[in-house]
């Protein structure tokens, strides 16, 4: 009897990451129970994010098949979401958290997959090569695998209670420092 291999976390390129948009854009369908209408617009959505300064990424993958992803990129004002969490945040935490700033943009595990670790050795290999003197992030504000998850290596939370512009879904905004 042939035992499979375990899952391999890895840092993948820009061109890998893109090749792959489609199928990772699957699994934050099915990690985030969204319907196929915003899976395609997630999927745009993380296509346009591969050109931003600093991007970052890495695939979890089992048997060949991808598995999880996370990537980020480098912070900077003109982008969507580091404009509306910058208002959210106010001048002074916006000024401390987001000037250099690496943001984690999507950390998904399939969940078939989750509870094993991957999310963790995602998280980890991105962080390796983020850039930037605090990293920031949004998830759901409610207690969950993924917050504890990085409350585990240090993220705090920044704002509660927030409200994404065309979105009914209540977020928190988390950093920390890289030194960390």
């Amino acid at each position: 009897m042939t035992r499979a291999a375990p899952p391999t976390v890895r840092q993948v390129d820009t061109p890998e990451f893109s090749a792959s948009v489609v199928a990772a854009a699957q699994i934050y369908g099915e990690a985030m129970r969204r319907p196929p209408e915003l899976v395609v617009q997630r999927r745009e959505i993380m296509a346009s994010h591969v050109v931003r300064p600093g991007f970052v990424s890495a695939f979890a993958r089992a048997d060949g098949n991808l598995v999880g992803f996370g990537y980020g990129y480098r912070g900077r004002a003109g982008d969507w979401w580091h404009d509306v969490v910058a208002k959210g945040l106010g001048r002074r935490s916006a000024k401390e958290w987001l000037t250099n700033s690496f943001e984690l943009a999507e950390l998904h595990v399939h969940p078939e997959w989750q509870g094993r670790g991957l999310g963790r050795q995602l998280l980890t290999t991105v962080l390796a090569s983020a850039v930037g003197e605090t990293i920031v992030l949004s998830t759901h504000d409610r207690e969950s695998p993924a917050r504890a998850l990085y409350r585990s290596v240090g993220f705090v939370d920044l704002l509660t209670g927030f409200v994404f512009p065309g979105s009914s879904e209540v977020y928190v905004v988390m950093g920390k420092h890289a030194v960390d």
